[in-house]
Order: C-alpha cells, then structure tokens, then sequence
C-alpha cells in the first residue's frame, strides 16, 4: 500500500512539473514573439536613420550654390520672396 501512494505522489509531482514547465515554454514563446517585433521595429527605425544619414551626407557633399540656399531657406526656415503668394494645402489626401 505505502509503494502505490509513493507512486501516486510522485505521478502529481511530475505532473505539476510538467504543467510549469509548459506554461513556461509558453512564456517564452510569447516573450520570443514580442521581441521579434521589436526588433523588426528597431530595424526599421534603423533603416530610416541610415536613410536620413546618406540623404545629410549627401546634402552636405553639394555644394553650396544659390540653388541650394534658396532651396533650404524656402523648405527648412519657410522663407519666401517680397511678392510671393504662398497657397498650402490643408486637405488631407
């Protein structure tokens, strides 16, 4: 009688056993997931900036012509000429 419940006991240890080690296996595996998203995040945050650096170096390799100046006061410091009229488009599209 004392082996049967010895074996009964160590059937539930092994039981509970193997339902934490699933449950973990299942964490993990969710864990895994969220940080391949964030990774596939990350890599396309990265892209964007390697992006952003060639366009900068690229800018920068131009040379500074009056082209270029006006250009950059017109997009970056919003600059325009005495006489200009100026017509932007708030309409979503």
């Amino acid at each position: 009688m004392r082996s049967h419940q010895t074996s009964l006991a160590v059937k539930a240890a092994l039981g509970g056993i193997l339902i934490v080690l699933f449950i973990s296996v299942i964490n993990m595996q969710v864990n895994l997931n969220t940080l391949r998203e964030e990774r596939a995040e990350l890599e396309e945050q990265l892209a964007d900036i390697r992006d952003d650096i060639q366009e900068t170096n690229y800018r920068l390799s131009e040379e500074t012509d009056a082209d270029y100046i006006e250009r950059y006061a017109r997009e970056k410091l919003g600059y325009r000429y005495p006489n200009e009229i100026l017509f932007y488009n708030d309409i979503a599209g």
